[in-house]
């Protein structure tokens, strides 16, 4: 077997588990065709089943359409599954750049396709070279370790098996079994920074060396080798320094201050997720102001940070906690039962639940976003209850084995602590969650194959 397959062979067997559900992501490219003809190589002798997905973002015209085809026809070729669904990211809601708008709705169908499928893996076809434009692109930036890391091989459920390939050897494979792939013409406009990263910055550094992508690959394992042990013994020392008391995470200053400076900074931004669960708002400027507040240590001193986190200084200590938002309404907690069929309004959320009984069918449309959601009727009942997260809540994420703390679901998908009280909670008449509104449904309610009565509930709002 040439070197080349037993790079991908070898990545896939460490990504890849016999039984598993991949659906990989094609976007038409070179890069992600490669990756679909790959998997499709090795799935019968590693034992996993693959389904595609392609998103069609609508923002070329004739040539997003053609790509859809062209995906759509790659795929029946390799008799493989096919979903394809269209999305105006240029007229989306969301508040954000063209790139990061696109990013995250992509995202969105992936997710909600991987949950049709009952899928357990998302595959993308990034490659060592994009790992090297994230890496310059970081740099830019402004960045740490994490962000001299790049992209990671693995992150939750979504994997990269050619991250330690070049496009130039995915070419090459693609031209050898004579097989076409479609190119996006965007990828030349240069009023992206990546695209001015990937056609101007890198050849410009190899006139000074030609091995820097080598290089920077290098560098991204050492940092992300060294990230992830940092990471390991903040965790520990977190554990080991921290109580918590009254929803407040406490750190005695003497203990604190023994500490090395860039072990303090970590501890930090480890207690800031722990509140928020997140890492998006806090800045270096908002780390030397907490680590400026142990210094001076006077009782009474109180320091604001984004997320409504506050953190006071006590007799020896510091503390942190989430103190309320006071332009925030406050939610009536009250249960709410849904009107089946009928809508249901949640008005100070200003959310609108329409359910109703659609027929069972094995090609039901995927849902448009993950504020849609098909169930079976049979096994939650009309008796559906909407509330509000409780301490204790557990339920069985689609997608997963065994049932999960709805807290630990929140920090994982990285929910906000200040958000997670007001995302609706779906139950049925035993108080079993159904769906967390907007995030996930639960695997004990999903439609199967003798489903005979399938509830479909659509959101508006929120």
């Amino acid at each position: 077997m040439p070197e080349f397959f037993k790079k991908i062979r070898s990545a896939i067997t460490e990504l890849i588990a016999p039984g598993d559900k991949v659906l990989v992501a094609v976007s038409g490219g070179a890069d992600s065709l490669a990756l679909l003809y790959l998997l499709q190589q090795f799935s019968k002798e590693l034992g996993y089943e693959l389904f595609v997905a392609h998103l069609n973002h609508l923002t070329r015209g004739e040539e997003s359409d053609a790509d859809a085809r062209f995906v759509e026809k790659e795929a029946k070729k390799l008799c493989l599954p096919v979903f394809v669904d269209r999305m105006d990211v240029e007229n989306s809601a969301l508040k954000s750049s063209f790139q990061e708008s696109a990013r995250i709705l992509r995202y969105q169908f992936l997710e909600n396709t991987l949950m049709s499928v009952k899928g357990n893996k998302i595959a993308l076809g990034h490659t060592a070279d994009d790992r090297v434009e994230t890496v310059l692109m970081n740099l830019l930036r402004g960045t740490g370790l994490r962000g001299l890391a790049g992209i990671p091989v693995a992150r939750g459920h979504v994997i990269r098996p050619l991250l330690r390939c070049t496009r130039s050897e995915l070419e090459q494979f693609l031209s050898e079994r004579k097989l076409g792939y479609r190119t996006d013409s965007s990828n030349n406009e240069k009023k992206y920074l990546r695209n001015k990263i990937r056609h101007d910055v890198i050849p410009f550094l190899r006139t000074f060396n030609k091995e820097i992508s080598g290089n920077l690959l290098g560098l991204a394992e050492i940092a992300r080798g060294e990230e992830q042990w940092m990471s390991e013994k903040t965790r520990e020392l977190y554990l080991q320094l921290v109580t918590s008391e009254n929803e407040s995470l406490c750190f005695e200053v003497t203990e604190f201050e023994k500490q090395h400076k860039a072990m303090k900074r970590r501890l930090v931004r480890e207690t800031f997720y722990r509140l928020t669960g997140s890492l998006r708002e806090i800045t270096a400027l908002h780390v030397r102001q907490v680590l400026d507040l142990f210094t001076g240590a006077r009782v009474g001193s109180e320091l604001k940070l984004p997320g409504n986190v506050r953190g006071v200084c006590g007799y020896g200590t510091v503390s942190f906690s989430l103190c309320e938002d006071l332009d925030s309404p406050e939610i009536d907690k009250k249960p709410i039962r849904l009107e089946v069929p009928g809508v249901t309004n949640l008005a100070q959320l200003g959310i609108q639940l329409d359910a109703r009984l659609v027929e069972p069918s094995l090609d039901l449309p995927l849902p448009l976003d993950k504020k849609q959601a098909y169930f079976d009727f049979d096994k939650t009942g009309e008796d559906i209850w909407v509330r509000f997260f409780l301490p204790g809540d557990r339920f069985v994420p689609s997608g997963m084995q065994g049932h999960k703390k709805v807290k630990s679901y929140f920090i994982d998908e990285k929910i906000p602590r200040e958000k997670r009280l007001s995302i609706p909670i779906l139950t049925n008449g035993d108080d079993d969650i159904i769906w967390i509104y907007g995030e996930r449904i639960s695997g004990q309610f999903c439609v199967a194959e003798n489903t005979k009565k399938v509830l479909f509930i659509a959101g508006k709002g929120l």
